[in-house]
């Protein structure tokens, strides 16, 4: 049985790891462990207090059980940026028009933005390699269904960042293109950099005017809005629950930044909330669901046979252990994915 719950600070070794088997591309989970304890701090910290002004300021982190083992991780930013601006590209058309000449020329730009600061941040994904894919699933949504069940803590709009096109060696097609022009740093270096030092060398140092999408590489224009094939799987599951590719890209890589209306995602709009009773033989239309519990230090999530009859979800023993809940607590539902 896979089970989510809050990471802890004794899970470092492990989120180390994840951090390390994740490879390049992925800045949000970094290969650092200061930065990673740090990040577990944090998450701690927010899932200790109760929902406040401050709550936008939250950095939640979950770990990925199985059989004791932590074999993937995930988190959510309440606030994208809540320090400092978050900055992307934003993809647009430009026309350039000459009455004279009778010439109308639509041509594709990026213009460097921070207009996602401040939005529900999905990121740190990763899980082991090799595992079946409900793994994945719950490790993806058991955040939505935390979000559900504290939805005070979180605003309107989440974003999640997919990551880009780039090789084994670290090779950005994207960012050699137009990054690595302005800051003389190959791709795995700035990815160091984003992780030790203040996201401000963005500003200080990326172009501020738009670039020009037909002047860059061929290699370069077919990766804008690319996803890496690792990311593929994570990318279905967030389109699915209602996620789109919108006019955002990754600054670094160029990947797609997929956007959505936080109450109209489906685990967050659909997914219910009912009383538990416990016992080993369940009604005949028990199925497979995502089921989580109600709770905010002690939150888990897992997957298991559920059936909700009368307003009433019952679940077997083994699924309450995973829970950690009794007969007449609360319990949020919510379906599979169907593939």
């Amino acid at each position: 049985m896979f089970t989510v719950r809050p990471v802890r600070t004794s899970d470092l070794p492990a989120i180390e790891r994840l951090a390390q088997a994740s490879g390049i591309g992925v800045t949000s989970l970094p290969s650092n462990r200061e930065k990673l304890f740090e990040r577990i701090q944090q998450s701690v910290s927010a899932f200790e207090h109760e929902a406040s002004g401050e709550s936008s300021r939250d950095y939640y982190m979950f770990a990925l059980e199985q059989g004791g083992a932590v074999v993937g991780t995930a988190s959510i930013c309440a606030s994208a940026g809540f320090d400092e601006p978050f900055y992307s590209y934003r993809s647009e058309t430009a026309v350039h028009a000459s009455r004279a000449l009778k010439v109308n020329n639509r041509v594709h730009v990026l213009n460097i933005c921070h207009d996602l600061t401040g939005t529900v941040q999905l990121c740190g994904f990763f899980v082991d390699s090799g595992l079946e894919a409900i793994a994945g699933e719950l490790m993806s949504r058991a955040r939505l269904l935390f979000i559900a069940g504290e939805r005070e803590r979180f605003g309107r709009r989440i974003i999640a960042e997919m990551q880009g096109v780039h090789d084994d060696a670290g090779q950005s097609p994207f960012w050699n293109a137009i990054g690595r022009r302005f800051f003389n740093l190959d791709f795995l270096q700035v990815e160091q950099a984003f992780v030790s030092h203040s996201k401000t060398f963005i500003a200080e140092l990326m172009p501020s005017y738009p670039i020009y999408v037909p002047l860059l590489p061929d290699e370069a224009q077919q990766a804008i809005g690319q996803i890496h094939p690792h990311f593929e799987r994570v990318c279905q599951l967030l389109c699915k629950e209602g996620f789109e590719a919108d006019n955002y890209l990754d600054i670094f890589d160029g990947g797609a930044v997929l956007t959505a209306e936080l109450d109209r995602v489906k685990t967050v709009e659909h997914s219910r909330a009912y009383p538990v009773e416990i016992q080993a033989s369940l009604p005949a239309q028990a199925s497979l669901q995502l089921v989580s519990n109600q709770r905010l230090a002690g939150f888990a999530a897992t997957a298991a046979r559920v059936a909700v009859v009368d307003g009433v979800a019952f679940i077997n023993p083994d699924a309450a252990k995973a829970l950690g809940v009794s007969s007449g607590d609360m319990v949020r539902v919510a379906g599979l994915q169907q593939d």
